[in-house]
């Protein structure tokens, strides 16, 4: 008998337990948050049901179409973050396999700097590299001439542009080589 009262009470005392620390997790539930940490929580949880989805998505049905060569101005995106290079202005072009986009301005981290980034995609295999070619104690640069239209779509992916320097001197990009060079002898910056 005082063994059965020992399971009664022990299984008394575990559901006791067991409903005390389920109305304090009830508690728990109903404390109030500032509004600003329920709104993030909220978002958090509504992320975690629609981002959740692991299957890939469908490859594009559009096929890349040719892009006349043209100049971007400045309200152009760039893909480029701007601790990078500050862009003054830019040039693009694709001929619907490879794609090459220039953006000319200055270091991010010392406006004294003149820089290009040169962007080329290989639209086919997916592929993309950035390289950025310093000119020096230039100031920023601006894409003055630049191959444009439709006729040069292939040819101007290796072609020369003209930039031109803070202080109005002129230098040559050229895309083949990808170097900057500061007259028309072709003699490469430092």
């Amino acid at each position: 008998m005082l063994r059965l009262l020992s399971v009664r009470v022990l299984a008394a005392t575990l559901v006791g337990l067991a409903a005390g620390a389920g109305g304090g997790f009830a508690l728990a539930g109903s404390i109030s948050a500032p509004a600003q940490k329920a709104a993030a929580l909220n978002r958090l949880a509504s992320v975690a049901t629609t981002d959740s989805n692991t299957s890939p998505a469908p490859a594009p049905t559009a096929s890349p179409q040719p892009i006349p060569a043209q100049m971007l101005g400045t309200d152009a995106p760039v893909p480029i973050a701007p601790s990078i290079v500050e862009v003054r202005n830019g040039w693009l072009v694709s001929d619907d396999k490879t794609l090459v986009a220039v953006y000319a301005g200055a270091a991010g981290n010392d406006a004294s700097v003149g820089r290009v980034v040169v962007v080329r995609q290989n639209l086919v295999a997916g592929r993309q590299t950035a390289k950025t070619i310093d000119a020096g104690s230039t100031g920023a640069l601006v894409i003055t001439a630049a191959p444009l239209g439709r006729a040069v779509e292939s040819s101007a992916q290796r072609g020369r542009l003209r930039l031109r320097t803070a202080d109005g001197r002129f230098l040559t990009l050229d895309l083949g080589t990808n170097t900057v060079s500061r007259d028309a002898h072709g003699t490469p910056l430092p």
